[in-house]
């Protein structure tokens, strides 16, 4: 089972995950993002470069209902399309992974947040990781993605914060409540990046379970 690093030092249950993934209230709006260097479309694949050390994935997005409370989490995945342990995933509860490679920061602004990737200390055996947008409480209160839009993942290089993609959603769900928008995958020594969007109607639990932790009811 995996520990939390902060507020809680307990297996991971879905009431820990409830609690630690609550967002502050008290933040700036949001701010227009500048212009995109390389957008793509949904489905499309693009190279990040092979000479890359690091990444930084920027999200946002938008909410008509305000009840819709986004969190964001990674998930660093395997050959296999699961995590290599119950630790191997970060978000606003656990923000480090267990090789300090991937580190997920709280946004300044409403409607932000990111998630840092340095590739020369992340483990060989990851060879993908995730990005999810989860509504928190989606399942409790009936919320979901139809409630949500302008939602977008910009992929920086960490060196010096050129964007090299950038992909903003068309399609929202109702019948979805956590939306992979976007991955980075490792495929023959290079990272590519993988415009998904595309969700599930799963909570960060469910989602967990989804990858391979194992999570405590």
């Amino acid at each position: 089972m995996i520990d939390i690093p902060m507020k809680c030092k307990s297996a991971v249950n879905r009431t820990t995950l409830h609690t630690l993934n609550k967002k502050q209230n008290e933040r700036q709006p949001q701010t227009e993002e500048s212009a995109v260097i390389s957008s793509v479309l949904k489905g499309q694949k693009i190279s990040l470069g092979s000479s890359l050390t690091g990444i930084t994935a920027r999200l946002g997005w938008k909410t008509k209902n305000t009840r819709c409370d986004i969190n964001v989490s990674a998930f660093l995945l395997g050959a296999d399309g699961k995590v290599p342990g119950d630790d191997w995933f970060v978000f606003y509860g656990q923000t480090r992974s267990p090789d300090q490679s991937t580190v997920f920061c709280a946004g300044q602004a409403e409607g932000s947040e990111s998630v840092t990737v340095d590739f020369r200390r992340l483990h060989p055996s990851v060879k993908k990781i995730v990005f999810v947008l989860t509504i928190y409480e989606a399942l409790e209160h009936k919320l979901h993605f139809g409630m949500v839009s302008d939602a977008w993942i910009r992929i920086l290089n960490s060196n010096d914060n050129t964007e090299l993609v950038c992909f903003k959603m068309t399609d929202y769900y109702s019948n979805v409540t956590s939306m992979m928008i976007g991955e980075i995958y490792c495929h023959n020594g290079t990272w590519k990046f993988n415009a998904v969007g595309n969700g599930v109607a799963k909570d960060l639990a469910g989602l967990c379970t989804l990858y391979g932790v194992q999570v405590t009811d």
